[in-house]
């Protein structure tokens, strides 16, 4: 049941937004920031994307694909959806790309078996390149080689790493020890 005094007090109050802001033009408490950096594009399809920030690891869903795939990279500023915005579209793209992951016949360098002779099955160690990018060295049993190198093509954190190294391709070299080496060049 409602009293006259209850009723005059909410003629009185303001309207108000998320959290007590006052609210913007589309009725929410604050405009959201664009998220702006580098994505990976954990999932493609016609009608959706999911794309994964490099640096922060925070997930972002757009309501519309305009053409990116699984495993590009995306740098680019990112809207909220209202009225709840939960969901984003691409507001200004600067480029999106892919990184080539390639397996090559060249053997690991002499360093790479070196650094590998040292370490214990299933250890991995990385070595600092001149100039841009890293090599990861991976000890793997010998009949683990083929599966790891395949693993490799398909795993996020190596288009990830390629991102966040600023490199331009990858290229997985192994032999049958068990010695797989992943280099991010430029």
């Amino acid at each position: 049941m409602t009293t006259d005094n209850d009723e005059e007090t909410l003629d009185d109050e303001e309207p108000t937004g998320t959290y007590g802001q006052p609210p913007d033009d589309n009725g929410n408490g604050s405009e959201s920031e664009p998220a702006t950096g580098s994505f990976y594009v954990k999932h493609a399809a016609d009608g959706s994307v999911t794309l994964q920030d490099i640096d922060t690891a925070q997930i972002f869903t757009l309501t519309e694909n305009p053409g990116f795939e699984t495993h590009e990279i995306v740098e680019a500023s990112l809207v909220a959806q209202p009225p709840m915005e939960l969901s984003y579209v691409v507001d200004e793209l600067e480029t999106s790309y892919t990184v080539p992951v390639e397996t090559s016949p060249e053997p690991p360098t002499r360093q790479v078996r070196e650094t590998a002779a040292e370490m214990d099955p299933t250890e991995a160690v990385v070595i600092e390149r001149e100039g841009e990018g890293e090599i990861h060295v991976l000890r793997v049993e010998p009949d683990a080689v083929a599966q790891t190198t395949e693993e490799l093509h398909e795993d996020e954190m190596t288009y990830k790493n390629a991102a966040r190294y600023g490199v331009e391709r990858v290229e997985i070299r192994t032999d049958e020890s068990g010695i797989v080496s992943v280099r991010y060049l430029p």
